[in-house]
C-alpha cells in the first residue's frame, strides 16, 4: 500500500481526501457490517496502520460512525444528514474517477 497524499480524482474532490470517500462508500455499501480498522483501512486504500484512524475519528466525530466494542459501524439510527450523502455518493458514480 502506498504511503503519503494520493491524487484527487474528480469524485474525490468534494470529500477532500480519496480514501475518506472510499470508506463512506464501503461503509455505506454495507450499512449492517461491523468493520475492523484494518478492513475499512483496506477499503479505503490506504495502510491498515493508522491510515484509517483519522477518517474514523471524524466520521464518529459528525455521528456517523460508532464503536461498540466489537468493531466499527455505522450509526443507528443514521443522522438525517446520511441518506443525502449516501445519495450524493451515488451519484458521483457518474463521474470519472
Amino acid at each position: 500500500m502506498a504511503r503519503g497524499r494520493k491524487a484527487l480524482t474528480d469524485r474525490d474532490w468534494l470529500f477532500g481526501s480519496r480514501p475518506r470517500r472510499l470508506a463512506l462508500e464501503a461503509l455505506f455499501a454495507e450499512p449492517g457490517r461491523r468493520w475492523s480498522k484494518a478492513a475499512l483501512a483496506r477499503a479505503a486504500e490506504v495502510s491498515p496502520h493508522g491510515g484509517i484512524d483519522e477518517h474514523v475519528a471524524g466520521f464518529t466525530r459528525i455521528g456517523l460512525l460508532t464503536d461498540d466494542g466489537d468493531g466499527l459501524r455505522l450509526a443507528d439510527p443514521m443522522p438525517a444528514y446520511a441518506a443525502s450523502l449516501r445519495g450524493l455518493l451515488g451519484e458521483l458514480q457518474r463521474v470519472r474517477d
